[in-house]
């Protein structure tokens, strides 16, 4: 019994090599298909593969074992076909995918009975032994998108995936009205589905040889319907313009300069309809362009059925929304994903928009620029690089939204993670485009604070550095460093007033604490394989912790003995405690998991988190601080920041929330441009109590004179009009309003301001 437990064990070790090294190398031969699936770790549930109607996700991971699994390497690397998804996304044509596979696995028998043995670290085989290897014969069709709002597909010869001898002689599908079409390769077709969501789509297979295979996938088909206004009239044709820049950039990795390509679409004001007062709302940080120009209008949307843009539309402004999209580059095949592009590339579209909507617009207003997120960076860059190079960009106002001035988070110990589980031994292809996305992109390098390719052990994609002067916050190299160095030496746009909206707390509360534990479970991926996963937020200042852990495991006569694991440590500068507790806009999980499919790997990783999100953009760098290193440090009068105003809440919110707060805020910076250039102290200084009650209190610390008072609903109705008023201190207007939100304008001959109250 003891050897046969020491020969096992040797044997669980080496299972978990994955055809790193030579262990199976020997039994190769004896194998009928040349392709050993115990090579590689089930993800896919092989087993189950043809049981129900397969997914994209699903498709993928089970083609990424094979490929890896095949001692012949006959099918292209999985990048191969990842690509092939990222083009179709950008052509808006869905690539279809065909996998036909015979392959083998090893039966426990086999091991048992002494018929494959361990032998100088490799696997060999009794000569007369036979019944090793049970057979598993598999023909797949499925998309490489899981979803998409385009009903076009191609099947292309080059993406008929065989590794037998088997000859395909038509493939067909089933549409809706139960008619069977066969599919012409290499020729886009049309699936027309009745209604969007998830569709099954079944189809066949007939070989030459007279076989027919029969099975179906799954598919998602996304709608985006016109926003809605408050009558509901559409706010906007949806006309989508593309805009290329004139103004080429050369990346940190690249070997010339590319022009940027972009799309926009204006939603005019519901007064005039003239295009005589832009908004410019530049899009942030959207790895795959999950969010269009729709769904970047509702983002827009705050309280109960209300939404800043449709506010302001009411005031005559026209909204200008420039989004990023994933597209081909001009004249190849290259894919670019656009909403996670250099910063100053796409900061080259928002110049070139800036350009062309000044040329068409009426009158002289001068432009409004509103940055969420990276946008807040994009627009900063462009603004100010037009300004250094003498190009009017003609703006008054820049509002940074929730902006990393001064860089941004994900903590180190996901990172490490994720990265691990899609690049190491377990090829998640469910977590690739997670790292490929919010991690290993042009924009993440440039703005992460602590990027993990900064730890990596030299020589490795995964295994972080363990000696102690590695583990402090490091960036991407190549990258962090000389973005920030540039961002630092332009500064801020000068002709501008700068503002800012941070949804990080100003006090100094924190986003959990130091050293929280985030993940402490026990991941069943079969009955006799399971992997646990640890996390912890990163530590106390001039701590050091484990930040993460992941170990592989396998059962045998009760025990779970350790195939393979990975550690990574984080230490947390004297100065400040470490980054993923700070204050700080939060990165919403639930949000994010909503975003990022429906793998079961994934899911379970989500559901069993003990953290709902993480310090995502520090208070201290959307407010741009200066003078002090200590993240946590409270934000206030002593802090050095380059915004004339602000609005900082008290506890932490998501990132890029909209509230009451924030957005009267904006509201009274867009709509008081007298109030921007501070030419009446008086107008300036009044406050009026917000929420109302039953009257209207306003107080001014100075006498206004001859002021007139109106009160109009948001879209634009006045309600209360009065004259001749003189405000000295505090002045109470009975008032009877129904719940909703209201304009309070306030003009004599200084000006006027205009602010934004509610009554809730």
């Amino acid at each position: 019994m003891k050897s046969k437990i020491t020969l096992l064990f040797i044997f669980l070790i080496s299972i978990f090599g994955y055809s790193q090294d030579k262990t199976y190398d020997l039994l190769k031969e004896r194998t009928e298909t040349k392709i050993l699936h115990d090579r590689v770790f089930d993800l896919s549930k092989a087993a189950t593969i043809d049981s129900k109607p397969i997914d994209a996700n699903t498709f993928n991971q089970f083609y990424h074992e094979i490929q890896r699994a095949d001692f012949l390497q006959r099918l292209p690397k999985y990048e191969v076909l990842k690509n092939e998804a990222n083009f179709g996304k950008a052509t808006k044509q869905i690539p279809l995918a065909i996998l036909i596979t015979e392959y083998e696995t090893l039966k426990r028998t086999s091991i048992d009975n002494g018929d494959v043995f361990l032998q100088n670290n490799q696997y060999n085989v009794k000569p007369n032994a036979t019944g090793l290897f049970e057979k598993h014969t598999i023909s797949l069709v499925s998309p490489l998108l899981s979803k998409s709002n385009s009903n076009t597909f191609l099947l292309k010869d080059d993406f008929i995936l065989n590794s037998t001898i088997k000859k395909i002689l038509s493939v067909e599908l089933k549409l809706e009205d139960s008619k069977w079409v066969k599919i012409n390769f290499n020729k886009p077709f049309q699936l027309n589905f009745k209604e969007t969501d998830k569709q099954i789509v079944d189809y066949k297979i007939e070989f030459t040889d007279g076989s027919k295979v029969q099975n179906s996938f799954e598919f998602e088909i996304i709608s985006i319907e016109n926003i809605q206004g408050k009558n509901n009239e559409a706010q906007a044709p949806n006309i989508v313009l593309p805009i290329t820049s004139t103004i080429a950039y050369q990346g940190y990795n690249e070997t010339a300069p590319y022009f940027g390509q972009g799309e926009y679409e204006l939603f005019m004001d519901t007064t005039n309809g003239v295009l005589d007062k832009p908004i410019f709302l530049v899009d942030g940080f959207d790895p795959g362009d999950s969010r269009n120009s729709t769904i970047i209008y509702q983002s827009l949307n705050y309280g109960t059925g209300q939404n800043l843009a449709t506010d302001l539309r009411a005031q005559g402004f026209d909204i200008i929304i420039l989004n990023f999209p994933v597209y081909t580059r001009t004249g190849t095949t290259t894919v670019v994903d656009g909403g996670v592009d250099y910063i100053q590339r796409n900061a080259m579209i928002l110049v070139e928009l800036i350009n062309q909507i000044n040329a068409q617009k009426v009158g002289n207003e001068q432009n409004v620029v509103i940055g969420p997120s990276m946008g807040g960076l994009i627009s900063r860059y462009a603004l100010r690089y037009m300004e250094m190079n003498n190009l009017t960009h003609q703006t008054r106002l820049y509002i940074s939204f929730d902006s990393p001035h001064l860089g941004a988070n994900v903590p180190i110990g996901f990172q490490h993670l994720f990265n691990y589980m899609a690049y190491g031994p377990l090829g998640s292809t469910a977590v690739q485009p997670v790292v490929d996305g919010l991690i290993k992109s042009p924009a993440a390098k440039q703005m992460l604070i602590d990027h993990f390719e900064g730890h990596l052990q030299s020589g490795s994609v995964f295994e972080f550095n363990t000696a102690s002067n590695s583990l402090l916050p490091t960036g991407a190299p190549n990258f962090r460093n000389a973005f920030q160095t540039e961002l630092n030496t332009m500064g801020f746009p000068v002709n501008t007033r700068n503002v800012s909206i941070s949804n990080g707390a100003g006090n100094g509360t924190m986003n959990y604490a130091p050293n929280f534990e985030a993940m402490n479970h026990t991941f069943n991926v079969t009955s006799s394989q399971r992997a646990i996963i640890n996390l912890r937020f990163t530590p106390a200042a001039n701590q050091t912790n484990e930040v993460s852990r992941f170990r592989g495991q396998q059962y045998f006569l009760f025990f779970w003995i350790t195939g393979y694991e990975s550690a990574a440590n984080s230490k947390s500068p004297t100065y400040t405690d470490g980054l993923d507790s700070a204050p700080g806009g939060r990165f919403d999980m639930a949000g994010f998991q909503a975003g990022a499919g429906t793998d079961p790997l994934l899911t379970e990783f989500f559901d069993n988190l003990l953290v709902d999100y993480f310090c995502f953009i520090p208070a201290w760098s959307s407010m741009a601080v200066s003078n002090s290193t200590n993240l946590y440090a409270p934000i206030n009068s002593s802090s050095t920041t380059p915004f004339a105003a602000s609005s900082i809440p008290t506890v932490n919110e998501n990132h890029v929330t909209l509230n009451a707060q924030n957005t009267a805020f904006a509201l009274t910076e867009i709509l008081n441009p007298v109030l921007a250039n501070n030419e009446n102290l008086a107008l300036n200084s009044f406050w009026i109590q917000n929420p109302i009650q039953n009257s209207l209190q306003i107080n001014s610390n100075y006498t206004i004179e001859n002021a007139s008072i109106v009160v109009k609903d948001i879209l634009g109705k006045t309600i209360v009009e009065m004259k001749n008023q003189t405000i000295n201190g505090l002045l109470e207007i009975p008032i009877s309003l129904s719940n909703g939100v209201y304009l309070v304008t306030l003009k004599n001959s200084q000006g006027s301001v205009t602010k934004k109250i509610i009554k809730g």
